[in-house]
């Protein structure tokens, strides 16, 4: 059974749908007549358009294709793409607009594919479109918002939306130390982009293996479409996409658009041999553990909370929340600076080090650059803020990260670095503790 969606097509929609005015503009947008039209006439001026009394054979999987996905009178055309000069490489795509499937074959691809591999190719085409007239259209109206922010395309949207688009961004090390960028502002949404592009493409894959019943005529397709090899074997190329995770686990596909080969033949396979009980390795396939200039729109801010939660802990001694700290934690978190104590529903710190241990190095350095922030940014407390640090950073177990990060900005060498970390460190043991 082909589920309305993926989850993170779900996140996405429900993520813009809370983006009003913005949701509301590309809502609203409509393909005007004359774009329609110049449309039409540029693909039959590059193409062959086929027909149903020249070529039953194709109208008559189309049509079983289009009653299976439940499209209904779905009008589909079908053209044969131009020679051109850069290559005949076989390809296949579907343009939907105005109520109306367009689908292209490039090369030479009704004399590659077998019957079931084009079966396959148009169910994989028309499941875009599939998903795009569910729940309303609603996720055709999310992928155009999202990929016209990841493009910078400001002429496409509301001038009233740039102030929704700034929100929900966790903070970053306010200091000029020379720690690793964590990109420019966009790169949420691009990153959000690329995942939905690559999870429609998982989702497509499986609306062919839901009309066939069968992955390996699916596999086959994918495979003759990149090689343009004639006979190609679906389980040995299963088995080496196996061999690939059993020599690296956490691989991870890091295409724009559509996911490596490999890792789409290993998702069909484990959907077929586990259904629901395989998401999560697939979503390891798609996302795996995302380093800090590879956030989307949501673990930038499970970050951002995490980072509250992390500084929240850190600043839990009374003496140390001074003026100077707390400014500072108001460039992070301007709604909840000086809120001592740990807050309600929040993780307990056995429970904050195991969540940070499990992060990406960029990410666990990243603390380490927080940390260091806070530990220098008011002298008037000496060295009690370091002190606390170098212990706090032991509680994390992010000992490691953060004195190579203290050691580096500080500039000491090893014996001048050690003296420090004892001084502070016997400058917090001499605190009166609460």
């Amino acid at each position: 059974m082909l589920p309305e969606a993926l989850p993170y097509h779900l996140k996405v929609r429900d993520f813009f749908r809370r983006q009003t005015s913005t949701w509301e503009f590309f809502a609203a947008a409509r393909t005007r007549e004359a774009q329609l039209i110049a449309f039409q006439t540029e693909l039959l001026k590059n193409t062959y358009q086929f027909n149903r009394d020249n070529e039953p054979a194709l109208f008559e999987k189309i049509d079983r294709v289009r009653e299976q996905l439940e499209l209904g009178t779905l009008p589909v055309m079908a053209y044969q793409a131009q020679y051109t000069h850069s290559g005949n490489e076989l390809n296949a795509s579907v343009i939907y607009l105005d109520q109306q499937a367009h689908l292209v074959f490039s090369g030479p691809i009704l004399e590659k594919l077998n019957e079931e591999e084009l079966l396959a190719v148009i169910a994989h085409e028309l499941t875009h479109v599939r998903l795009y007239t569910v729940l309303n259209g609603d996720l055709e109206v999310a992928d155009r918002i999202i990929t016209s922010i990841a493009n910078h395309r400001d002429g496409d949207m509301p001038r009233s939306a740039g102030k929704e688009y700034s929100g929900n961004m966790p903070p970053f090390p306010q200091s000029s130390y020379d720690w690793p960028s964590a990109g420019a502002s966009m790169t949420p949404y691009v990153e959000t982009a690329r995942l939905f592009k690559l999870y429609t493409e998982i989702y497509c894959d499986r609306g062919a293996y839901a009309v066939l019943g069968d992955p390996v005529p699916v596999i086959t397709m994918l495979l003759k479409l990149a090689t343009g090899l004639t006979n190609v074997n679906a389980e040995s190329y299963s088995q080496q996409a196996e061999a690939i995770f059993s020599a690296k686990p956490g691989t991870k596909s890091d295409t724009p658009t559509h996911p490596e080969n490999f890792i789409r033949t290993r998702a069909l396979r484990l959907w077929h041999e586990q259904r629901e009980a395989a998401t999560a390795a697939i979503t390891r396939m798609i996302e795996g553990l995302p380093g800090l200039d590879q956030l989307d729109l949501f673990t930038r801010q499970q970050l951002s909370d995490l980072t509250r939660e992390f500084l929240q802990e850190y600043l839990r001694p009374e003496w140390i929340r001074s003026t100077l700290v707390i400014a500072l934690e108001r460039q992070y978190f301007p709604d909840k600076a000086g809120s001592p104590g740990r807050e309600s529903g929040t993780r307990e710190p056995v429970q904050l080090q195991e969540t940070i241990a499990s992060l990406h190095p960029d990410i666990r350095t990243y603390f380490g650059y927080v940390l260091l922030d806070f530990a220098l940014v008011d002298p008037s407390l000496e060295d009690m803020p370091a002190g606390r640090a170098f212990e706090f950073a032991g509680e994390m177990q992010l000992s490691d990260v953060y004195d190579t990060i203290c050691k580096k900005e500080l500039q000491l060498n090893d014996k001048k670095w050690l003296q420090h970390k004892q001084k502070v460190q016997k400058a917090y043991a001499e605190l009166p503790k609460d």
